[in-house]
């Protein structure tokens, strides 16, 4: 009697136990995703000429910003001169250092240095595509740019294409490659596949690129030095015409969409304007005014939250400062970040 009645409910209570310590045993052998698996990452370019270029992390729901995680995490190196841009591809955090001449590989989660991409030329902006990596390089000042196709498991460089002048920022929409070439009044579409390049005139001194909620690419051209001629321009990227033009009126090289990628934010100055996607004139009046600025020299929208953030380089004669608002441009808080705060990455 005894023996049946362990067998009818102290089998099954062991068997259960057993489980429970199996499944328990699985998720406490699961990696953490790290420290910095949410939140946002600022790149801080650094000063020209020095080693001080480096990111910040901050965490929204604390306020909390760490200064110089890369630096932190490997035992005081430095990034490195001039730190353009950081692009996060999955484990993978890919920050280009331009000065330095190489992109260094971190892990995106703990911003331990896996590797480091060298045999590069003045880099600027990343992008992967269809398992390879894409990186912009200005090469040098008198001969035309080019993009780096870059083998995403070895972390070399398989080849090269030949851009216009100052190629800077990459995108990858519609199975193409966009390339702004900041020195020239042009646009390059790659086809990755062939390899093949053609050219889209737009306007002086394309940058900063963005894909719209209708597949639209968005470009802005800087336009002439000390000239308040900046313009966006529309391209289809089916037929890679330009669509819309619309002379801004005032200087700008640095824009951000929103969440639902119907609406534009320009910085000119210490202000930042709004254009809707659908508007064929510029903005009259200035969405937010940062009177405490010196500066500003960075945007950057949080994707989940539509918050804008901006950064304040303070003319690199200090540490610089990002300013955050809601998306109704009041504002939430402020905190402290690296030399020359020039762009953001949501996680």
């Amino acid at each position: 009697m005894l023996m049946k009645i362990f067998k009818n409910y102290f089998l099954p209570l062991l068997m259960l136990v057993a489980l429970t310590v199996s499944f328990s045993s699985c998720k406490d052998d699961e990696t953490p995703a790290g420290e910095f698996e949410s939140g946002v990452l600022v790149v801080n370019e650094g000063s020209f000429g020095k080693s001080d270029g480096s990111v910040t992390y901050y965490n929204p729901e604390t306020q909390a910003a760490q200064q110089d995680i890369f630096g932190i995490k490997n035992n005081g190196l430095a990034l490195g001169d001039i730190v353009q841009s950081l692009t996060i591809d999955g484990d993978f955090a890919y920050a280009v250092v331009n000065n330095d001449n190489k992109v260094e590989v971190a892990n995106a989660n703990t911003f331990k240095k896996v590797h480091t991409i060298s045999g590069v030329s003045l880099p600027r902006y990343f992008t992967t595509f269809n398992g390879k990596g894409y990186l912009t390089e200005w090469v040098n000042f008198s001969d035309p740019g080019r993009v780096a196709i870059i083998n995403l498991s070895s972390h070399t460089v398989e080849t090269t294409i030949a851009t216009d002048y100052g190629s800077e920022n990459i995108i990858a929409t519609n199975n193409k490659l966009f390339v702004s070439n900041n020195f020239t009044y042009t646009i390059s579409v790659i086809n990755p596949e062939t390899k093949a390049v053609s050219t889209i005139e737009v306007a002086n001194a394309p940058g900063e690129m963005i894909v719209d909620s209708e597949g639209k690419l968005w470009v802005i051209c800087g336009g002439n030095y000390g000239e308040d001629n900046a313009s966006l321009h529309r391209i289809n990227t089916t037929t890679n015409e330009v669509d819309k033009t619309i002379d801004l009126g005032m200087s700008s090289s640095r824009m951000a969409t929103n969440k639902a990628k119907n609406q534009l934010y320009i910085v000119s100055g210490n202000s930042v304007y709004k254009i809707a996607i659908t508007d064929t004139t510029p903005p009259v009046s200035a969405f937010i005014s940062v009177t405490a600025a010196v500066g500003l020299y960075g945007i950057g929208v949080d994707p989940e939250t539509d918050e804008i953030y901006l950064a304040d380089a303070k003319g690199f004669v200090a540490n610089g400062v990002v300013y955050r608002y809601n998306d109704s441009g009041t504002l939430v808080d402020e905190f402290a970040a690296g030399k020359g705060p020039n762009g953001f990455v949501f996680r």
